[in-house]
């Protein structure tokens, strides 16, 4: 029988709790899609803008417009968009190109963690500093069987690092290297208070009034579990909730529509049962937006990686 090391407390845990991790190198920084970059003209303050490279590895910088971003330096952008300046402007000038956020570059941490979400960062760090760039281990985190889900094309590879082993003996416990896009799942430890995430309820999220976890009866639709949940937001989508609903061994997204439902006059069932997820999206952020947003609040209450993916899939499949 293998003996499972749960390590809630000790000695160990200030190392979780490290300052976040500093840039050194961002002039060799090779820039990639979802990055997000401030740009500056040399006396011309009226150009400055912050841009997000797009999917296509692109940036929109008036009067230019669009500009290929990726595979460049910070430097070697700035240069590039001088030389295309140089059309509009009397005089040549100096552009700054700055990396803000290092997305291209990204983790997301789910799980028992202070701050779950997802982290850029210029150089891919260990697993070790993933955790405390997200606020550390809380109280309760099993740092034994941490998870690190990997998508491989159309399939996800799933390791497993005992951190905790790593922490405690020090150097000779091998880590697995993180990759951009990896999400790290640090698991709690069942029964402890405090550290449970999920349970036998239907989680509300997004623009409701009360975000949580609500206990759900035979029969309850979701118009009722909104109306629980404190109904929704001035921001929030009427037609486009989604439900994740688990059959099986796999998870379904149903998007339903109850502004046109409305319309109608028709009150649709749409019957809820314990282990759903339902996410009610902004109607005023953009898609990412949507995206990322969804992706953080699955993410403070499961540990149920597929949600995180299933729901984020659904909304760039709109």
């Amino acid at each position: 029988m293998t003996k499972r090391c749960t390590l809630a407390w000790g000695w160990w845990l200030p190392l979780l709790l490290l300052a976040p991790i500093g840039a050194v190198h961002a002039q060799d920084y090779i820039i990639g899609p979802d990055d997000v970059l401030t740009v500056s003209v040399y006396l011309h303050p009226e150009l400055e803008r912050t841009a997000t490279v797009n999917a296509q590895g692109n940036v929109t910088f008036p009067p230019i417009g669009e500009i290929k971003a990726a595979g460049l330096t910070a430097k070697q952008l700035g240069e590039r968009l001088g030389d295309r300046l140089s059309s509009y402007l009397r005089a040549t000038t100096a552009v700054t190109v700055t990396v803000k956020e290092f997305m291209s570059h990204s983790v997301f941490v789910s799980g028992a963690v202070t701050r779950p979400g997802r982290y850029g960062f210029e150089r891919m760090p260990s697993v070790i500093d993933v955790i405390a760039e997200a606020g550390g281990a809380m109280a309760g985190a099993d740092l034994s069987r941490v998870e690190i889900v990997r998508k491989e094309g159309d399939k996800r590879r799933t390791l497993t690092a005992d951190v905790g082993a790593a922490l405690r003996d020090g150097v000779g416990v091998p880590l697995p290297e993180l990759k951009p896009g990896d999400t790290v799942i640090v698991p709690a430890v069942i029964g402890l208070p405090g550290t449970s995430v999920g349970g036998p309820g239907v989680g509300v999220l997004g623009e409701v009034g009360r975000p949580g976890l609500y206990p759900v009866s035979e029969g309850m639709d979701l118009w009722t579990m909104l109306a629980v949940a404190g109904g929704l937001t001035l921001r929030g989508d009427l037609g486009k909730v989604f439900i994740i609903s688990r059959d099986g061994g796999a998870q379904t997204v149903a998007k339903v529509n109850l502004k046109d439902v409305l319309d109608k006059g028709a009150r649709g069932p749409h019957l809820l049962k314990a282990g759903d997820v339902v996410y009610v999206p902004s109607s005023t952020a953009s898609q990412v937006g949507r995206v990322g947003s969804a992706i953080a609040v699955l993410m403070q209450i499961s540990v149920d990686l597929v949600n995180v993916y299933v729901i984020a899939d659904a909304i760039k499949g709109e």
